[in-house]
């Protein structure tokens, strides 16, 4: 009998694992293919959507007004919905970055899952982390 239980719980974890693996694999292609879309955009039509500043200052330009490099959330969906180059490169990046988010979170269900309290604990607390320095960020620059 226990080795029958201990088949299904190696097929839950090959099944978490692969979950895990899709996950990580999809987003970082669907991220690369933003950010080579909003490049391909800039190569084309050799303008950044965001007025005739020159690259350097746009990448170190800081703020929220519309000539700056859209650093946050709310400039990055304008400038989408505006087909500006660098807003949709700078999406590409987000979803980058926010990839290994999504790892921790789902990571935390599959515990749960798996009724391993120790390891849901873990994985909350890094979670939490993550956030709390995703939120510092924006006092930092």
């Amino acid at each position: 009998m226990s080795e029958k239980i201990q088949k299904t719980k190696q097929e839950e974890e090959a099944i978490a694992s692969k979950i895990l693996v899709a996950y990580l694999i999809w987003s970082v292609i669907i991220s690369v293919t933003i950010i080579i879309l909003g490049v391909a955009e800039y190569l084309i039509t050799g303008n950044t959507g965001y007025g005739q500043h020159p690259l350097s200052q746009l990448i170190t330009a800081h703020g929220s007004s519309a000539n700056a490099f859209p650093y946050y959330l709310g400039n990055i969906i304008q400038g989408i919905t505006q087909f500006k180059s660098f807003a949709i490169i700078q999406l590409g990046v987000l979803i980058l970055l926010l990839t290994p988010f999504g790892r921790i979170f789902l990571q935390i269900f599959i515990f749960a899952k798996e009724k391993d309290r120790a390891f849901v604990a873990i994985a909350t607390t890094v979670f939490i982390i993550l956030l709390i320095s995703l939120y510092m960020v924006r006092f930092i620059a």
